[in-house]
């Protein structure tokens, strides 16, 4: 599903599903009524992970996904991401990116 906001409000819009979820797993119900519509009911279960932890894999997917649009030139995906390219190192170093970046000649 192609996201139209940008990484924050994406991760609003989880740790809200997550926080005020009924059930041990975010669903359809837990979002949005304007994402409802569109979205997938194939969320992992956030189960004895952190908050943190349970980000990481959709923050990772979006960090790739914006980085491969761009050819993996990381200034033009921390501009496309809306952060510091400071920020998008960080998170590429955290979330496993980096080794690719470097396997791609970057």
């Amino acid at each position: 599903y192609h996201w139209p906001g940008n990484v924050r409000e994406l991760q609003n819009v989880v740790e809200r599903a997550v926080l005020l979820g009924k059930t041990q797993s975010v669903d359809v119900c837990d979002l949005p009524e304007e994402w409802g519509a569109h979205a997938s009911s194939a969320v992992t279960p956030v189960g004895n992970r952190t908050l943190k932890e349970a980000l990481a894999g959709p923050e990772r997917a979006i960090i790739r996904e914006v980085l491969e649009q761009n050819d993996w030139n990381r200034n033009a995906t921390a501009d496309s991401l809306g952060i510091n390219r400071t920020t998008l190192y960080k998170k590429m170093k955290r979330l496993g990116l980096e080794d690719q970046a470097v396997a791609k000649g970057r």
